[in-house]
């Protein structure tokens, strides 16, 4: 008898709304834990978690949650929410983050992938949340960080030269300006999905993932699990992998990729931040090199 691939049973997806684009210091204002099983419909768990700081107009602008919306929603400040079948629970916010690292914990624990689109921005985050409660981080854990599995990582290493923008006389990149129509398809042809960057959406648009709705924590979660069952059926190859074999390739493949993407920015004078290839969680040396791939 065949032993059952590790895709083939329960899968957990993780996403988080949080205060800025810097994962050390950002706090988390959403989040999402979602149990994915092949034939059921999706179990998310969902926290709405009070801050404790200020929320910038730009990230509110993201996400659609304010200090005073908070406040209005938790109505106890240091607290948070949790959603689970319908049922909305008011807990501290300290055993929110304990909740979340637990129950990624017990997923790595049970040899199941924790699926986490731009992992080093979620997990380089929880990581700084739970040393501020004073909780034990993942990678302090006897399990440690194993398991993981980042879509974005994955699809940039099997279609790494997709074109995104087809470089027309009008198109200003660095503005976010497109005049050639964007991707016409690459080795998985989309068809021209027209998306010009490779976000979570644009990816679910050029592979054909439904996605509920984008900067929505359970919805962005659901997507990438969505998003990564396609890449595995387009690359079969991955899908016969070990789990712990498919993780040891992406810390490879990222290192590999922000390597090449330094040393395209340096070849251009492009200003950069060091490209940290560093995988699934950001050492404090490079920790705001996420930048380059939440604005990519």
């Amino acid at each position: 008898m065949s032993t059952p691939k590790w895709h083939d049973g329960t899968i957990v997806a993780f996403d988080t709304e949080t205060t800025s684009v810097e994962p050390t210091t950002a706090r988390i204002v959403t989040a999402a834990v979602v149990y994915l099983t092949p034939g059921e419909r999706p179990r998310p768990i969902r926290y709405l978690i009070d801050p404790q700081v200020e929320i910038p107009t730009e990230a509110a602008a993201v996400h659609g949650w304010t200090n005073d919306r908070l406040e209005q929603t938790i109505g106890r400040p240091g607290f948070a929410q949790r959603t689970l079948n319908g049922v909305v629970s008011t807990i501290a916010a300290e055993a929110a983050v304990f909740e979340i690292a637990a129950h990624l914990a017990a997923t790595i624990g049970r040899d199941q992938a924790v699926v986490v689109h731009n992992a080093p921005y979620d997990l380089t985050l929880l990581e700084h949340e739970c040393g501020r409660h004073d909780i034990a981080p993942l990678s302090a854990r006897p399990r440690g960080l194993a398991g993981v599995v980042d879509p974005m990582v994955i699809e940039k290493q099997y279609d790494p030269f997709r074109k995104i923008c087809l470089k027309a006389p009008g198109c200003r990149r660095d503005e976010g300006h497109h005049e050639c129509g964007g991707c016409r398809g690459g080795k998985v042809r989309c068809g021209g999905c027209g998306a010009t960057d490779k976000k979570l959406e644009s990816l679910c648009t050029h592979y054909g993932v439904r996605h509920g709705g984008a900067h929505d924590a359970a919805a962005d979660a659901i997507a990438s699990a969505r998003l990564l069952r396609k890449l595995l059926t387009a690359w079969p190859q991955m899908a016969s992998w070990r789990l712990p074999t498919l993780h040891e390739h992406q810390v490879t493949w990222r290192r590999e990729q922000m390597d090449g993407l330094r040393s395209f920015f340096d070849k251009a004078g492009t200003a950069h931040d060091g490209c940290c290839g560093v995988w699934p969680v950001h050492t404090s040396a490079c920790a705001g090199a996420h930048r380059v791939e939440v604005a990519a």
